[in-house]
């Protein structure tokens, strides 16, 4: 029991579990957990088309996995394209004009 006289509750499913914590948790098993190999590219790849530069982090990788297994956990059925809606940036032109000035 807690100073104020509150039952601390367990978290039983990972619907509990502030999306914050459990990724950082998760990411952290999976770094320490040998059957994730990172591949060589890691450290020089941007993680959009739009970025300039990669993740300040370099435990991204893991961040980032633990982050898709979090989603596709908790909405089952969860494809590729919803995955890149989520995780990529929007279109730059959405069909606006011509791309070319003409008079």
């Amino acid at each position: 029991m807690s100073e104020q006289g509150e039952q601390e509750v367990q978290a039983s499913s990972v619907r509990d579990i502030p999306a914050e914590a459990f990724i950082k948790a998760y990411a952290a098993h999976l770094k320490t957990n040998d059957k994730m190999q990172l591949p060589n590219w890691v450290d020089i790849v941007k993680t959009a088309t739009f970025k300039e530069l990669g993740p300040y982090d370099p435990d991204w990788y893991y961040v980032r996995a633990a982050s898709l297994a979090r989603k596709v956990y908790l909405k089952q059925g969860l494809g590729v394209g919803a995955l890149r809606r989520q995780y990529g940036g929007g279109n730059k032109r959405k069909g606006g004009g011509a791309g070319d000035f003409f008079r």
